[in-house]
């Protein structure tokens, strides 16, 4: 969204704050502008970390408030020049609710729709966008398993929403012993994570999901480009990362222990995240 675009469209809207988040195409900056120039109070929150969100922008861009999920990039706005007092963190508003759902077991639907059998070990594995690491992942993955006395493994794997040429990755799994490709997504994250031994993901949000769910989880990063995309995670520095064989043996004995790293504190400060946000949102709106 060009300024113009964004001046236009709060034109004439009565606004007492505005409250944006942050993404990597960095298509927020241009309405918080647009608030800022007629004296609306202005907010964002940033998940994780700062990089390719809001490292090309200047002091002088800055919202009045940032709420960030956790120290790392607390840290980083601070060095991109904003104010101390202007920033705080906030939490993880989403991993809270997701915390305090309430939902039945599924366990039986999830295996029943997989076709899997009851005493199967599931573990769920997310890709990324790019197809291409997702291949070379998922063909380590099943090399590294081979190695391990796990009974009956099934992995499921789930393609990222934004994946192109998923008949490639298909064609990957379906010659490779106890992986699963399953491109539908009838069976939500949430069931599938809870109904999982464990769970992998490339550098995801979702492992977060799956330690609040309190189902293992680890950045899978054997046999694949993983720089890039770790550099996106580098602040969530309590999620595990398997970088090689031993360190994945390590793991999945680690949750036949049961001493995983299931919820291993408070992931990504998501306990009274709701109401850290909530006290920022209403001094904005105070003025």
């Amino acid at each position: 969204m060009e300024f113009a675009n964004a001046r236009k469209l709060i034109e004439g809207k009565e606004t007492t704050a505005a409250i944006l988040g942050s993404s990597s195409n960095q298509g927020e900056w241009p309405l918080i502008r647009a608030f800022k120039e007629i004296g609306v109070p202005t907010g964002m929150v940033v998940d994780i970390g700062t990089l390719s969100k809001i490292d090309s922008m200047t002091p002088e861009d800055f919202p009045w408030r940032f709420m960030v999920s956790n120290k790392g990039c607390y840290e980083e706005v601070i060095r991109l020049g904003a104010d101390p007092a202007s920033v705080g963190v906030t939490g993880d508003c989403h991993l809270e609710v997701l915390s305090n759902l309430v939902e039945p077991d599924e366990s039986e639907t999830v295996r029943e729709h997989y076709g899997l059998a009851g005493d199967a070990s599931v573990i769920s594995f997310f890709g990324s966008p790019i197809t291409q690491d997702t291949v070379d992942a998922v063909v380590s993955l099943a090399e590294s398993l081979s190695k391990i006395d796990l009974d009956l493994p099934s992995v499921i794997v789930r393609p990222h929403p934004r994946t192109r040429h998923m008949e490639v990755l298909e064609l990957t799994c379906q010659p490779l012993p106890f992986i699963h490709f399953y491109g539908d997504s009838t069976i939500s994250n949430r069931a599938l994570l809870a109904a999982s031994l464990f769970s992998l993901s490339m550098a995801s949000t979702v492992t977060l999901e799956s330690l609040v769910l309190g189902t293992p989880s680890a950045f899978f990063q054997v046999g694949w480009d993983f720089n890039d995309l770790n550099q996106l995670y580098l602040n969530l520095v309590d999620v595990q990362r398997i970088r090689t064989d031993e360190q994945m043996h390590e793991f999945v004995a680690s949750v036949a222990r049961k001493d995983g790293s299931a919820l291993t504190g408070n992931v990504e400060n998501h306990r009274g995240a709701l109401a850290r946000t909530w006290k920022v949102v209403e001094e904005l709106m105070a003025g």
